[in-house]
């Protein structure tokens, strides 16, 4: 299978609107970072992980033109308002399977309801909804998918699990059952806002930390405010860290 990291950024992507810090100013592109979300592509099936403000522009890089489900780590807008835009991906009358917690269904329900449920002719739904019970393990294709809770400052985020890798974004605290999910695990592309300590998103010092307990082989920083400066994060990571950046693909089982 292959993971396509579609966005590495925090909430207000990088560069942010306005700012002149070093990050935003920068030429690297590896610093220019689009709201983060991933692509999930195995020989028959794919798999998209959150419709980020920028899907659009994400699916046109990356040729993404068929998707077999979507899966929802939460509600806040950083995850879920590109949805319009799965028009493109639900025609003729077809819906995509969407997998998502409780509590992110019923946001996401109240918010665009004519996503979910046909206002008219001219408009039918476009996502089938199926809620996580995190307990399960299911199946899209041929992917076999692991859902486990993670805290994320007052609300509960959901991590994903496929095969040897798993997707850990927006959290600051990993539960009993995330642990238990994630053991065996050989990548783990997971939350580190910045270098210092962040209320609802881990940070460095935390995600090292985490990532020693957990021990994959290779863990993959993600959701990146523009404080992180990708090469200066680099130079001072471990052998076994490295900051995400957009487009990085990683092949995995």
């Amino acid at each position: 299978m292959i993971c396509t990291i579609l966005g590495c950024g925090g909430s207000s992507g990088v560069p942010e609107i306005g700012c002149d810090c070093f990050t935003c100013v920068s030429s690297n592109p590896k610093n220019r970072r689009l709201r983060s979300s991933i692509h999930i592509q195995s020989k028959t099936t794919s798999v998209l992980v959150d419709t980020s403000p920028d899907f659009r522009q994400q699916a046109l890089a990356h040729g993404i033109r068929h998707l077999d489900a979507i899966l929802y780590t939460h509600d806040h807008g950083d995850h879920i308002c590109g949805i319009d835009d799965t028009k493109s991906f639900a025609r003729n009358g077809h819906t995509i399977p969407t997998f998502l917690n409780q509590s992110t269904y019923s946001t996401l329900l109240q918010r665009f309801p004519y996503i979910f449920r046909q206002t008219s002719l001219l408009y039918p739904a476009r996502l089938q909804t199926n809620v996580l019970e995190y307990d399960k393990d299911f199946q899209v294709g041929d992917i076999n998918i692991i859902s486990f809770p993670q805290v994320h400052g007052r609300i509960v985020s959901t991590g994903f699990r496929f095969g040897e890798l798993a997707y850990s974004t927006d959290l600051n605290d990993l539960p009993p059952k995330a642990v238990e999910a994630l053991t065996g695990i050989k990548i783990w592309i997971v939350d580190c806002l910045r270098y210092a300590w962040a209320p609802t998103h881990s940070y460095l010092e935390r995600t090292m930390s985490w990532s020693n307990k957990i021990k994959p082989e290779l863990t993959i920083l993600t959701h990146m405010a523009h404080d992180i400066e990708y090469e200066e994060l680099r130079k001072i990571l471990p052998h076994n860290m490295i900051p995400a950046f957009d487009g990085l693909r990683i092949n995995f089982n």
